[in-house]
């Protein structure tokens, strides 16, 4: 039943890839807390390649979304033997609180696909060596860093390879949108203050994720003026995080559906 529901998800999912030539695969690289590939497809007209790292962990293991928490480390991407090729773009679907030794992380605790996009000169298809880094954690965790060779051949694949790209795009977060947005984001020295308009009544799962390394599980809000409204004391941050500088990013997951955007706070006295 698994196995026909993925394929369902694919014949939906195919359509915004119907122009790609199929994609070519990898051999798995492995390692005691899992194993990872590559997927490509062959260069488009203006030389965009669409591809993906394939993660899965092994039985009890996690691996990590862009901001992992305290203690995780986020897939990373880089490029050599080809200054010709770069990576603009890595993907992260939705991922899930997962407590590992009383620390809340932020990852996948089974098989996920990062959805990648590369920019490689038109009309070619480029050899270079991708090298993928991501940590495996269960008890302790492992670093695991393998270089995949891509040949002129990795390009050739079928249309289960193909499948799998169409499916992982639909596992990534919206973008905002009239019903599922951030209204204010409000910094008053005292506390955080989010407005966020919901696309259902239910409550809602607020993530929030600084730059400096640590994640925030927003308390539960109330509706206020036609607007999901939470406060988040500055004093219930991790220590030594008393401003709102760097990078913030906020995930919110209401029923079915799931958003993710940057986070700008507007500074105001309280």
């Amino acid at each position: 039943m698994k196995t026909r529901r993925i394929l369902i998800i694919a014949t939906l999912a195919l359509p915004a890839f119907a122009g790609l030539s199929h994609a070519g695969q990898t051999e798995w690289a492995e390692d005691a807390g899992g194993r990872m590939r590559m997927i490509m497809t062959a260069p488009d007209e203006d030389g965009t390649i669409r591809a993906a790292l394939q993660v899965e962990p092994a039985d009890g293991f996690i691996t990590y979304w862009r901001e992992p928490g305290e203690s995780g480390i986020p897939p990373q991407i880089t490029i050599g033997g080809n200054d010709d090729v770069t990576l603009e773009a890595i993907a992260y679907p939705v991922p899930k609180r997962i407590d590992l030794a009383g620390v809340t992380d932020m990852g996948y605790d089974g098989p996920v696909t990062f959805p990648l996009t590369f920019k490689a000169a038109p009309g070619a298809r480029p050899r270079m060596d991708v090298t993928a880094f991501i940590g495996l954690c269960k008890d302790i965790c492992i670093p695991f860093q393998t270089t995949f060779e891509i040949t002129a051949s990795t390009y050739d694949g079928s249309a289960v390879d193909t499948a799998i790209l169409a499916v992982a795009e639909t596992t990534l977060p919206e973008a905002p949108s009239a019903d599922f947005r951030v209204e204010r984001a409000v910094s008053t020295g005292q506390a955080l203050e989010l407005a966020l308009a919901l696309p259902e009544a239910d409550t809602p799962e607020i993530t929030l994720a600084s730059s400096g390394g640590f994640i925030v599980e927003a308390p539960a809000g109330a509706m206020k003026d036609g607007f999901y409204t939470i406060t988040i004391p500055v004093n219930s941050l991790p220590d030594g995080q008393d401003s709102v500088g760097g990078d913030w990013l906020l995930l919110a997951k209401a029923g079915d559906r799931a958003m993710e955007t940057p986070l700008v706070f507007e500074t105001v006295s309280p």
